[in-house]
């Protein structure tokens, strides 16, 4: 007769199950573990919660305008404390101007990919904003301030794209009141009694002073999102110090009345502002980014020495930036960061930072390597452009891969390509392309290739119902000929077993978008493009052959400063040569109710689509300028000393041989 089981090894038996159940348990927390990072990949990535996202920006304020990166800079003692506790970057590349700068920050693309060069029509849809790529993982999102990247549509205005609420302004312009005759239909800023709008609506004047406006309205939506209990994205953009130098009268008081002194008094008043949004948020849980749009205007005092150059120019100073990240103990206090950094890194940075993977590719880099002291950033090249529509050329600057190289092209000054040796010369304001000339040529052929690159639109493409036809959609503010450049590459033929009559006269569409333009043949007369009132017409179509046609032109919008007419230019090329154009057209074509219509191509034909106007120097050139003017741009364009985007890059596009 056995005997019962003693208490201990009962006992046993129950530490050996609870042994066994706790080791499953670790087996499949390790499993799901696993399972999350690969799903989730965290590697370089902050180990913590995800943080509230404060991003600051700055309007001109150039890299020596705060105490926080030069000993010569002015005294900023919030900025400076907010560099103590995060990552300063030394080395952090922005744009030469407004928009094109921010359009970097919102999409983490080069901003010529949405056509601004510097203006642009809007950011595309296919471009998710920062903004809203937060929203669709929880967060709640804020603006205030300026948001200059795309205002002509509404659907470009920020409540479209991702910002919960917002309340600013469109562009600066916007800020004054009605224009008088003496302004000579001129609007101008204004830091006065601002017009500012709320969530899209009509502008409202506000009394006071638009920096401390602004202030006491994020300070306001800071206690709002805090109090909501989800992680938030507050973007606040300062006017300052942008022109005009406006200080309040509380802040002049205090620096000398001069245009030095106002200036200092300007930024001294935005570093106030910087510190009391700071006291505002929980600095342990909060992710706090200030960055500057571009370089200062060098006009009130010397902005961004050491560096030469300044805004809406092409040089070093004209693009590096203060840029400061901070989140206490997360990111490593006192941090000076030397790697080449540039403002589209931030859309992925912040991402990482709300565990939220990256779901497209990128121009931008997340900033962790560096922040996290793991390793130094991959090295890449960086092009920058300027497109002057009136005088038909492309200013450009690259920086070499290695950081060590700049050249500068602006020949719209009529000097030739500069090279700077930034490693050597980190000012940047000694040219040494007479010595240099195989790295002259060679950071000019890198500019073009990625020029043309990020001018293609990576459209969708599909076949109709109808047969032969192919549908093109997407991109539809640059792929549509609406606002500023764009290039049609179409390739049609050859057609005679498609043609339904090849021996009638009968007139038959080859390509369009309904609403918007349309490109016609007849048999004995050639093709005919019609765009609004306008047609351009081609009798060198050849039906039994393949025809490279490309459709290029720039609408022109009408300014923000003046009161004047645009004038739009459209070409029309075939073969690779000018087959017919109008210059100076007093109205841009109506095409917007064409904006949601797919672009079609009949007969098996293709198309390709580039946010470029394309020419050739064998075209007319009548430069819309100032009459004294005029003979300098003509002589340099019959030289062919300015650089602008040959057609021959859309031609190789078309009718390639097999």
């Amino acid at each position: 007769m056995s005997s019962a089981p003693s208490s201990t090894s009962g006992d046993r038996l129950s530490l050996g199950l609870l042994l066994v159940v706790a080791l499953f348990f670790s087996w499949f927390l390790g499993i799901k573990n696993l399972l999350l990072d690969w799903v989730n990949p965290s590697s370089e990535t902050p180990q913590a919660a995800r943080p509230n996202i404060l991003l600051i920006v700055a309007d001109d304020l150039g890299y020596n305008d705060t105490s926080a990166l030069t000993s010569t800079g002015l005294n900023t003692p919030h900025l400076k404390q907010l560099a103590n506790r995060g990552a300063t970057f030394t080395r952090h590349y922005a744009d030469a101007t407004c928009t094109p700068s921010r359009v970097g920050i919102l999409t983490g693309q080069y901003p010529e990919r949405s056509g601004f060069r510097p203006v642009g029509s809007e950011i595309p849809a296919e471009f998710p904003t920062i903004a809203e790529a937060l929203k669709q993982s929880g967060y709640n999102t804020y603006l205030t301030g300026k948001w200059h990247a795309g205002e002509e549509r509404a659907e470009a205005w920020p409540g479209r794209k991702g910002f919960d609420q917002w309340f600013g302004f469109l562009n600066q312009w916007e800020l004054s009141g009605a224009v008088s005759e003496s302004d000579r239909g001129t609007r101008k800023p204004t830091y006065h009694n601002p017009l500012l709008r709320e969530n899209g609506g009509n502008q409202k004047k506000h009394r006071g002073h638009l920096t401390d406006i602004l202030t006491d309205h994020t300070v306001a939506q800071i206690d709002r999102l805090q109090a909501n209990g989800k992680p938030w994205f507050l973007y606040h953009a300062f006017l300052a110090p942008h022109h005009p130098i406006q200080p309040a009268p509380r802040y002049a008081s205090l620096f000398p009345d001069t245009p030095a002194g106002r200036y200092t008094a300007l930024v001294t008043q935005m570093d106030d502002a910087v510190g009391r949004i700071l006291k505002t948020i929980d600095r342990n849980n909060t992710l706090v980014v200030f960055i500057s749009d571009n370089g200062g205007t060098n006009v009130e005092r010397d902005n961004n020495y050491p560096f030469f150059g300044k805004k809406g120019e092409l040089f070093e100073g004209s693009f590096r930036t203060p840029l400061i990240i901070s989140w206490p103990g997360h990111i490593s206090e006192g941090q000076i960061i030397d790697d080449v950094v540039m403002n589209v890194d931030l859309y992925p940075t912040l991402l990482t930072a709300a565990n939220q993977p990256v779901a497209r590719r990128l121009d931008g880099e997340t900033l962790w390597p560096a922040l996290l002291g793991e390793h130094i950033l991959a090295q890449r090249s960086r092009s920058w452009e300027i497109y002057s529509p009136n005088v038909n050329l492309v200013n450009f600057s690259t920086l070499s891969a290695s950081g060590a190289w700049r050249l500068t092209s602006q020949q719209g000054s009529g000097m030739p390509p500069h090279l700077y040796h930034l490693a050597a010369n980190p000012s940047a304001d000694n040219d040494v392309s007479a010595n240099n000339t195989a790295i002259l040529q060679d950071l000019t052929d890198s500019f073009w290739s990625q020029h043309w690159e990020k001018s293609l639109l990576p459209v969708i493409e599909s076949q109709a119902s109808v047969a032969g036809q192919t549908l093109y959609g997407g991109f539809d503010a640059m792929r549509t000929p609406l606002r500023h450049g764009f290039a049609i590459g179409l390739e049609i033929g050859p057609l005679s077993d498609l043609l339904p009559h090849p021996a009638s006269a009968e007139t038959v569409v080859l390509a369009g978008q309904k609403n918007g333009w349309e490109l016609l043949y007849q048999p004995g007369h050639g093709v005919e493009w019609h765009m609004g009132n306008s047609i351009l017409r081609d009798a060198s179509f050849e039906p039994n052959r393949c025809n490279a046609i490309v459709l290029t032109g720039y609408i022109q919008p009408r300014g923000h400063l003046a009161k004047r007419d645009p004038r739009s230019e459209l070409k029309l090329y075939s073969s690779g040569f000018l087959r017919d154009y109008k210059q100076g057209l007093p109205e841009r074509p109506d095409t917007n109710g064409a904006l949601s219509q797919p672009t079609f191509v009949n007969y098996n034909g293709r198309a390709r689509f580039s946010n470029l106007m394309l020419g050739s120097f064998s075209d007319p050139y009548a430069p819309n300028i100032r009459p004294q003017f005029t003979d300098f741009y003509q002589s340099l364009f019959a030289r062919e000393k300015l650089s602008l985007t040959p057609v021959s890059l859309m031609n190789a596009e078309l009718c390639k041989q097999d």
